[in-house]
């Protein structure tokens, strides 16, 4: 008796890049590789820096604040399931996504407390 082919997974777009860059595969072509570092780079980068610059354009400085600190935290988190999920699957994919996403919400972190704090510390008050 056979049995029928399983359909082939369907991995995120993401995860597709992470392996392009992190695995080493002989098949992938360097140009390939470079590609998805760059592609990650302008992820990461947009993740830490660019949305929250853009989240300061909010008119209240507690809107501001309060839609940041809770955009890093959503990151985070996101990256714990991630990780979580990766442990339970035993996927190093999955993995490398949720350290990605918890290297991004360190990252914004940082942009947050720069952008909403550093006027303050500026002014003197």
């Amino acid at each position: 008796m056979t049995t029928p082919e399983e359909p082939p997974k369907r991995t995120w777009w993401i995860v597709r890049l992470l392996d392009e860059a992190i695995l080493d595969n002989p098949e992938l072509r360097k140009g390939h590789r470079l590609r998805s570092v760059v592609i990650l780079a302008l992820v990461l980068l947009f993740l830490m820096i660019a949305v929250p610059v853009l989240l300061t354009f909010l008119r209240e400085h507690d809107s501001r604040v309060a839609t940041s600190v809770v955009f890093v935290v959503v990151l985070g988190a996101g990256g714990l399931v991630c990780r979580g999920i990766g442990e339970h699957r035993t996927s190093s994919a999955w993995k490398a996504t949720g350290y990605f996403l918890g290297a991004a919400a360190y990252g914004a972190t940082a942009t947050v407390a720069l952008v909403n704090g550093l006027h303050t510390l500026l002014r003197g008050s």
